[in-house]
């Protein structure tokens, strides 16, 4: 028989591992929602460029090699808003986004310029100028009511770094503006405008398997060091 003071030893020690292999159990299964919005599809072919190129073809092929990209590793679950070519309005994706109540949320996109010059990548997300525009009374840009906005910031960075390894002095920097699928969502929201379709060399890299795939790992870097 134990004396009393080694039982309440013994006890302790014992509730002491349980509550840590139920904490490292829980750290193991926790998983973050990340959900890629493949923009345009179906009877939307959002930009046509060179050759007749579309956006929403480059924008599926992209999304669908991000998700396998994030399916290494564990840590996350990657949702698509569309995985075929079909048609899926703005409301229907908005939809599908609050629902799945996501940690962030990337909307890829093709470009489009004036002329056949324009070339490189932007990112663009909503900013504390139309929050406080919205409401004169919202909480200032460092508050907790604000940290998604924050938070998108960070991510557009991440974005922005991987994605100047990838094509150097090619990017044309970050741009606060108005994001639909952002409206009503507490999470950071960027859309990734990947390149020009309508520049001939910007069309050849989109329409690449091989930069489609290093895209894909770029924006999957960048989505890893957010978390």
């Amino acid at each position: 028989m134990f004396p009393s003071w080694q039982k309440c030893t013994v006890v302790f020690f014992w509730v002491l591992t349980l509550c840590f292999v139920g904490t490292a159990g829980y750290a193991q299964t926790a998983r973050h929602v990340v959900v890629i919005d493949a923009a345009h599809g179906g009877d939307d072919a959002g930009v046509l460029g060179v050759d007749g190129a579309a956006e929403k073809d480059v924008t599926l092929a992209v999304a669908l090699a991000l998700q396998k990209e994030l399916s290494t590793g564990g840590g996350l679950e990657v949702l698509l808003t569309r995985n075929t070519d079909r048609t899926l309005s703005l409301e229907e994706r908005k939809k599908f986004i609050q629902k799945a109540s996501p940690a962030l949320v990337l909307s890829l996109h093709a470009n489009a310029g004036f002329g056949k010059i324009a070339t490189g990548f932007e990112l663009y997300y909503p900013g504390f100028a139309k929050a406080r525009a919205a409401n004169k009374a919202a909480p200032a840009a460092g508050t907790p009511d604000n940290r998604h906005l924050n938070d998108t910031v960070k991510l557009a960075r991440l974005v922005q770094k991987n994605l100047d390894s990838l094509f150097p002095r090619q990017g044309r920097g970050l741009r606060e503006a108005g994001i639909p699928l952002a409206e009503g969502l507490a999470a950071p929201v960027l859309v990734v405008e990947m390149g020009f379709l309508t520049n001939a060399d910007g069309k050849k890299k989109l329409t690449s398997g091989k930069t489609q795939a290093e895209i894909a790992a770029a924006l999957a870097k960048s989505i890893r060091g957010f978390f």
